[in-house]
């Protein structure tokens, strides 16, 4: 069974996961790609399915290394 404070850990990674990736590479797609507006919205619709899982995996990865 999973635990509650692991489900809100997973959760809280995936959302800051999404947020810090969409708003680092927000200028790159809009000024060296040149994104239009509707590739920008496609592109954060594929940034919120793939993002946060991944994020918060990789964030379960790293606290795992990092102990002890």
């Amino acid at each position: 069974m999973v635990s509650k404070k692991f489900v809100k850990q997973f959760l809280k990674d995936a959302v800051i996961s999404f947020f810090y990736w969409t708003i680092a590479l927000t200028p790159y797609m809009l000024l060296v790609v040149k994104t239009n507006m509707n590739q920008y919205i496609a592109w954060v619709g594929m940034q919120a399915i793939l993002v946060p899982p991944l994020g918060a995996v990789f964030s379960i990865i790293a606290r795992e290394l990092k102990k002890p």
